[in-house]
């Protein structure tokens, strides 16, 4: 059976998605229950579940709004391989299959260099572990380095698609360099995920908009949406964080205009509201990250948002219980074809019941 279009929710219309932004009440029950119905049609009401490690807290940019800035005072580490390993091998005991690995942007080649044969350690430990890496903008070579040794996915957000705004939180790149990279991931193979953050000082609601008609075009298999944190250590100390309700309508617009995509409901939505990652999952979210590989020692020196951080970790499995969904270790779109395909999630071989759209 075919999902019938709602035609309540034709986001084909920027002034549509500008008005659905602002939603509240009634309507704002009616767009996450849409978004959920989408979901649990096309990924059988399942959730994916990924551990973080978090490898380095060395950075060159000059986010304004992160604690890792290149002029920020945190003290900087770098995981040993050891310690590494031993945490990837910790975290695949534990069942985990997909496994995101962040750090910094920090373009030394002896770095990098060190961290490419880790990473091809473990794949070669671990073929059927998914990695996600997160390590900001890298010479071609070095993600052509990254796929031959097997790595899946990579995540690049492009933050905002204000070129002004972009410059202002960002003054050590621009907009178009950004997305030139997410392009250049994007030939290469990667299955990317990029997106953006809402509530920046400054950042409007038609931009906001702008963003999820970015996310569109661009045709991700994976998208996100973080809240804004105002950090303590930034110039943006003194800022309110991002309106929650905004971030949630976002979330379930974006599984509506790009239905086959994965959306994390993200740590910072609970730092905006106890119990907001739980809301995430009924907006229309389907990932859940848990922060249970970083050492202790280095938990709060890794600060995009702010030291005294929400780091979720198995209670995550519980939340995604309530809200109805049963959690995959695996990857949940290992052998899913193109999107402009017709297969579901994890079986190349069994048709969706699904139209492509459902605007």
């Amino acid at each position: 059976m075919k999902l019938i279009k709602h035609n309540h929710f034709n986001f084909r219309n920027k002034n549509n998605i500008l008005d659905a932004l602002h939603f509240q009440g009634i309507e704002q029950e009616r767009l996450f229950d849409y978004a959920r119905l989408i979901r649990d049609d096309i990924f059988q009401k399942k959730v994916e579940v990924r551990s973080v490690v978090e490898y380095s807290n060395i950075c060159q940019q000059a986010c304004s709004y992160c604690g890792m800035n290149k002029t920020s005072s945190v003290k900087r580490y770098i995981l040993s391989g050891g310690v590494f390993l031993n945490i990837i091998e910790m975290l695949y005991n534990k069942g985990r299959r997909v496994v995101l690995i962040q750090a910094g942007e920090f373009n030394s080649t002896v770095y990098f260099n060190t961290l490419h044969k880790l990473l091809k350690q473990v794949k070669n430990l671990y073929p059927d572990l998914t990695l996600m890496c997160s390590f900001g903008n890298l010479s071609e070579y070095k993600y052509k380095k990254l796929r031959e040794i097997g790595i899946e996915r990579y995540l690049l957000k492009f933050e905002t698609s204000d070129k002004k705004l972009y410059k202002r939180i960002k003054s050590s790149d621009t907009l178009p360099n950004r997305l030139n990279h997410i392009e250049k991931l994007k030939k290469l193979g990667f299955q990317v995920s990029s997106g953006n953050i809402t509530g920046l000082p400054g950042q409007t609601i038609a931009s906001l908009a702008d963003d999820l008609i970015l996310l569109k075009n661009l045709d991700f298999p994976m998208g996100s949406t973080s809240v804004f944190i105002p950090n303590n250590m930034s110039c943006y100390a003194n800022h309110l964080p991002g309106n929650l309700h905004l971030a949630l309508n976002f979330m379930a617009i974006l599984r509506i205009m790009c239905p086959a995509i994965l959306i994390p409901s993200t740590s910072s939505l609970e730092l905006i509201g106890s119990g907001a990652q739980y809301l995430g999952l009924m907006a229309g979210a389907n990932v859940v990250t848990l922060h249970d590989g970083t050492p202790k020692v280095y938990e709060n020196k890794y600060i995009i948002y702010n030291q005294d951080r929400y780091k979720p970790k198995d209670i995550l499995f519980k939340v995604a219980r309530k809200a109805g969904l049963d959690v995959s270790s695996v990857s949940l779109i290992q052998n899913r074809a193109p999107l402009s395909g017709n297969t579901r999630p994890g079986n190349k071989s069994e048709p969706l019941l699904i139209e492509r759209t459902y605007l």
